[in-house]
């Protein structure tokens, strides 16, 4: 008999929307990681996420529950640790849990549930306020910024990247010779703007193979995406270079964060861990890339709401898609699952195990 995995690595990036990977169908992306991973798994095309946003997802994540049910609502109200998650539960039976990259929490000071966390990032002061306002907000002066930064070369962001890779790596190659079960949350943050990509990925894409987002002159007419869209202008910023443009960058943005998961996978087979360990791919939310006018995300379309999500491991069967509506809250009992935690073990004891 097959001996289930004990350990857990998840790989979160960030604003990856679900159609941009090769094993989706798509002409122009290319991941041979995320496919590769796929061919030895499940992909779930029906992944959602429970908030559009990055800070009340993660919450939402690691509490396993819905951002009503929680209370983390916006970027204004990052999990502080008092709701007890996953991690803590994990952590508590006696895993090691750590942490390595972007978490958007409150702080490092607050019990989050994770034995280390390494290279955090969390939000800044008390997070984003101004878009909390329904009236007379501030001017948004920045979305400028969106089409201004399109272009060929490396940013903060995937030098971060670069960092939590090398620090996964290195953490990896702790494990080996261990049967100490543990779990890797590993929070990647491309391919999240800005749209400056390095050159090497995004020569992989010319301007004049790109798609042309969907129905891009037909904005939504509710008063309220009304309103959403004259604060967050990004689009009036860009024409029709500036699109292709853009595109070139998100996808090639996709393809180093692809190559990431690469270094990753291959420093897992190299810890002799893999036989041992579940492998869960996600994104905390997707990206709307010009679709109905929009750029970015916070909007309940498919292309902003949906998430890719891949699991593979002993026992998950190779090359399968399953159809069925998920969740970023099923990650919650998922590794609770893999820890050996009963099953209604909380928290996420409301939705079900991807295993």
């Amino acid at each position: 008999m097959t001996k289930p995995p004990k350990n857990l690595l998840i790989i979160i990036s960030d604003e990856h929307r679900k159609d941009a990977m090769g094993c989706t169908g798509h002409p122009l992306v290319q991941t041979p990681n995320l496919d590769a991973l796929a061919a030895c798994g499940t992909r779930f095309t029906n992944a959602y996420t429970p908030s559009p946003m990055c800070v009340p997802t993660r919450a939402a994540l690691a509490c396993g529950e819905p951002v009503h049910a929680i209370g983390h609502w916006d970027s204004a109200s990052p999990y502080d640790g008092k709701r007890r998650s996953w991690m803590h539960e994990v952590r508590d039976a006696g895993h090691e849990v750590t942490s390595i990259g972007k978490l958007h929490f409150r702080s490092t000071d607050d019990d989050n549930g994770f034995t280390r966390e390494i290279l955090p990032m969390h939000v800044v002061g008390d997070g984003w306020m101004d878009a909390l306002l329904r009236e007379n907000p501030r001017p948004y002066d920045t979305a400028y910024e969106l089409a201004a930064q399109v272009g060929e070369g490396d940013s903060t962001y995937t030098d971060y990247d670069r960092a939590i890779t090398a620090a996964t790596v290195d953490w990896l190659g702790e494990k080996k010779g261990s049967d100490e079960p543990w779990v890797g949350f590993i929070s990647l943050v491309s391919p999240h703007y800005p749209l400056t990509c390095p050159a090497e990925y995004r020569r992989l894409y010319r301007a004049e193979d790109m798609d042309w987002p969907l129905v891009a002159d037909q904005k939504p007419d509710h008063p309220e995406m009304q309103r959403l869209l004259n604060f967050f202008d990004y689009g009036s910023h860009f024409d029709a270079a500036s699109i292709r443009e853009a595109k070139m960058s998100y996808y090639g943005l996709i393809s180093f964060m692809d190559a990431c998961v690469g270094q990753i996978l291959s420093a897992l087979d190299d810890s002799g861990q893999a036989e041992d360990t579940a492998v869960l791919y996600i994104s905390d939310h997707g990206d709307m890339m010009g679709d109905q006018g929009i750029w970015t995300k916070q909007v309940m379309y498919d292309q902003s709401a949906g998430v890719p999500m891949i699991l593979a491991g002993t026992g998950v069967p190779a090359g399968k898609t399953v159809s069925t509506a998920v969740s970023l809250l099923d990650v919650a009992p998922t590794a609770t699952a893999v820890a050996g935690l009963p099953a209604d073990a909380k928290p996420g004891q409301r939705h079900s195990s991807l295993t």
